[in-house]
């Protein structure tokens, strides 16, 4: 009896210590969260550093940061975000035991993530078994769907749209549109370390175009630059147009990595290639490319957008502060980002990515704030309840993400609907949204005859 007494009298007491203000939180609030990113630091993947995702996650921290950090109610208190970042190895392919060291060694609580589809399919099976919330910065793979891998990943979380994403689709569409008909495509696309996104895009086309609209142009080389194979590949594309007047395809699709979108421009502008229309990959749909190569020599070449300056105030206002933050980047010797011809750190805003990655990072601190502290479990918990019936607040509007798996136990997808734009084309030196739901412009198709190096 004097035990249960006892014990009876501390309850009192403590709940009195707690009603009368003599303790502080039961629990200290940790000094900082703690984001892990293995990034290439000095391969060919950081490029994905200066401007690209790379701006994005120094900006949003440092955003999040000059706010005051992140609520969390569980310790009531503003918490910052610390970024720790690991360089990994390309050619190695290291990132395994680099995001697990982040995990384990850094004791990051999240991870975002690395340049490229490959780096999601390597990260997301560490974080997964180690219950820590990942979400993706570049990179996004249909196969995660076509392979029910995203159903067993909770805490895999990726923002970039993509192939089906809605990507393939809306050019099948807009295509079909101005023909009259089933478009044909002919597609070449990246092999060695960017393989994975290479086969994503080209079953993503078979699925769009149908096997019997669709020419296999094959893998080509991972550096163009290393090879000098840039012009071969051109070379291969107008062999199998045929003849200018009469093309065998509507569309010819170079589904690579941002490098060999400059080697391939290169060759382009050094060839009498004249197909009715051009999509590039990943590195034709930034600022940059028309600073690089002229407006008249990127006239009508088209690629992938989720937004531009034009879709919004927002997302103008948005473009100004990464411009700054791109510009802070030339600046710092710690990255591998330099000035070079641009004038503007506007000249680096990437039309696809930017507007993805700042949308998820906001859901996930939407969710983060939600949850009230650093628990993976908890935050993932959160994320599902974004919907279109209950949406979060970020740049691109009400967003959210589609959580896949049996009764929704997988992973999420930042939903395409919330997408602005999926094609978008160079028109007098702007980027215009000409397919997709929001549009800032009509499609000008067929180029034939009028690209700018012919």
């Amino acid at each position: 009896m004097k035990r249960i007494l006892f014990i009876s009298l501390a309850v009192v007491l403590g709940l009195s210590v707690g009603l009368f203000g003599c303790a502080g939180p039961a629990i200290e609030a940790p000094e900082s969260i703690k984001v892990g990113l293995a990034r290439d630091l000095d391969g060919l993947l950081s490029v994905f550093e200066c401007g690209y995702g790379g701006a994005v996650y120094r900006w949003f921290a440092n955003k999040v940061n000059d706010e005051g950090g992140i609520y969390l109610s569980d310790y009531e208190a503003d918490v910052p975000i610390e970024l720790v970042v690991r360089d990994f190895d390309l050619m190695t392919w290291d990132l395994a035991d680099v995001t697990e060291a982040l995990i384990e060694t850094d004791g990051c609580d999240f991870i975002w993530g690395g340049p490229g589809t490959d780096c999601i399919f390597t990260q997301a099976p560490v974080c997964n078994a180690h219950a820590t919330i990942f979400i993706g910065l570049e990179g996004g793979s249909s196969s995660m769907i076509w392979d029910e891998d995203i159903d067993g990943w909770p805490y895999v979380w990726p923002s970039l749209s993509f192939s089906t994403w809605y990507q393939m689709p809306v050019l099948h569409d807009i295509l079909e549109a101005e023909l009259g008909r089933a478009p044909k495509a002919y597609m070449t696309y990246i092999g060695g370390p960017g393989a994975t996104h290479g086969i994503e895009y080209s079953n993503a086309c078979i699925e769009a175009f149908g096997a019997a609209n669709f020419i296999d142009g094959g893998f080509h080389d991972y550096d163009l630059f290393a090879t000098g194979a840039g012009p071969a590949v051109v070379a291969a594309a107008k062999a199998a147009m045929g003849s200018p007047a009469n093309p065998n395809y509507d569309v010819c699709i170079f589904q690579t990595y941002p490098w060999n979108v400059a080697a391939l421009t290169i060759a382009l502008l050094g060839s009498d290639f004249n197909p009715p229309a051009i999509v590039f990959g990943p590195g034709a749909n930034g600022n940059d490319y028309p600073v690089n190569f002229g407006p008249p020599n990127v006239e009508g070449i088209m690629a992938y957008v989720v937004a531009t300056g034009e879709t919004s105030t927002e997302m103008a206002q948005l473009y100004d502060e990464l411009a700054d933050q791109i510009e802070l980047d030339w600046a710092d010797p710690g990255l591998p980002c330099e000035q070079g011809a641009f004038t503007s750190g506007l000249d680096q805003i990437d039309h696809w990515g930017h507007p993805c990655y700042v949308a998820g990072l906001e859901i996930w601190q939407q969710a983060v704030e939600n949850a009230g502290n650093l628990d993976s479990t908890d935050v993932r918990a959160e994320l599902v309840k974004f919907t279109s019936a209950n949406p979060a607040d970020t740049v691109l509007g009400d967003a959210w993400f589609t959580v896949f798996g049996p009764g929704g136990t997988g992973g999420g997808i930042l939903a395409y609907e919330c997408h602005p734009g999926e094609i978008g084309q160079w028109q007098g030196g702007v980027y215009k949204i000409v397919g997709g739901n929001d549009l800032t412009g009509s499609l000008i198709y067929p180029m034939t005859d009028n690209w700018g190096w012919l």
